[in-house]
């Protein structure tokens, strides 16, 4: 409802993903659904059922379904779902046997970024490309809720002059949209955000989250800095014709000229004039000019008026 493109969750097969004394670490967070760690998050993993339930309802209701695989054998239950791209959470971006296992399933990656560095960046796409060529990175700070100096949205730019053939996007844990509009304007491809129903409840997550109102919001935004980026060609735009009609200015006469004098730029102003004459970029192209007919003071200055003008072209 709210305009995303894909919905993504996060698939653990805990075992694998965490040691015996992390499962056991007794887990005091006000947060926490469990004595242990492991007791909260068995409370919040969902079944491989649920998933597939999950996926079914995604394509009643025709959204992209995925998760980021939190171990090997998460990629591998997701691989047989069938998801259409597996998310590579900043936790594993170091991994690199995960990512060769990943990248050999041949399904397309996106690679988050949180916690590294750019020579470990560089790794990963040493890793990936040769087996992989569909990824993406994304900007991230792993931080919740992200402050806004640690977002470092300047790192778009570098991944896109260090990895010019693979895009870059954002994944996002701050407050509010407005970080994840810029992350577009500076050429992010792809926007990773977690979404909640309620930023109050229970969860280490849900502050860091945007609720459907905003989630709304910033898509809507997302597409209008789409369609605003438009072409890096400058030219008029016939959007732009009836301000010019209206208001562009014209060389115009600033004393009276009679027939046969060379035009000196001192005989020369800048005016809104009627009609339209040479714009004012032409002003000095026409001294040294000769005019072949009287010119009276506040008239605009036409080609009719110059002797063998050629307007310069441009390219």
């Amino acid at each position: 409802d709210c305009g995303a493109d894909c919905a993504k969750f996060q698939k653990s097969e805990l075992e694998y993903k965490f040691n015996k004394k992390a499962l056991e670490r007794p887990y005091t967070s006000e947060h926490s659904w469990g004595k242990t760690y492991g007791e909260h998050k068995r409370h919040l993993e969902f079944s491989h059922d649920q998933y597939r339930d999950l996926k079914k309802y995604a394509e009643e209701i025709g959204i992209f379904f995925t998760a980021s695989g939190m171990d090997e054998m998460a990629v591998e239950f997701l691989h047989e779902l069938d998801v259409p791209f597996f998310k590579v959470g900043s936790g594993d971006t170091n991994n690199f046997p995960y990512l060769e296992k990943t990248a050999k399933k041949g399904r397309p990656m996106v690679i988050s970024s949180g916690m590294q560095s750019m020579n470990t960046m560089h790794k990963v796409y040493q890793i990936v490309k040769p087996i992989n060529p569909n990824f993406c990175f994304l900007q991230c700070t792993s931080a919740y809720p992200l402050q806004p100096e640690d977002v470092n949205l300047r790192v778009i730019s570098a991944y896109q002059s260090a990895f010019p053939d693979i895009p870059i996007g954002y994944s996002g844990h701050e407050t509010g949209i407005a970080i994840s509009v810029a992350a577009v304007a500076m050429g992010a491809k792809v926007v990773e955000r977690h979404v909640t129903l309620d930023k109050t409840w229970k969860g280490s997550d849900h502050q860091a989250s945007l609720e459907p109102n905003e989630l709304a919001e910033l898509v809507k935004a997302i597409r209008t800095v789409e369609k605003a980026m438009g072409s890096p060609v400058k030219q008029l735009l016939p959007c732009e014709m009836a301000c010019n009609e209206k208001l562009g200015k014209s060389v115009v006469a600033k004393v009276t000229i009679p027939e046969g004098a060379v035009l000196t730029l001192d005989m020369l102003t800048v005016k809104v004039g009627e009609p339209k004459g040479f714009p004012p970029e032409a002003i000095f192209d026409l001294v040294g000019q000769k005019v072949k007919k009287n010119i009276e003071e506040d008239e605009t200055i036409t080609e009719q008026a110059v002797e063998n003008h050629v307007r310069n072209m441009k390219c």
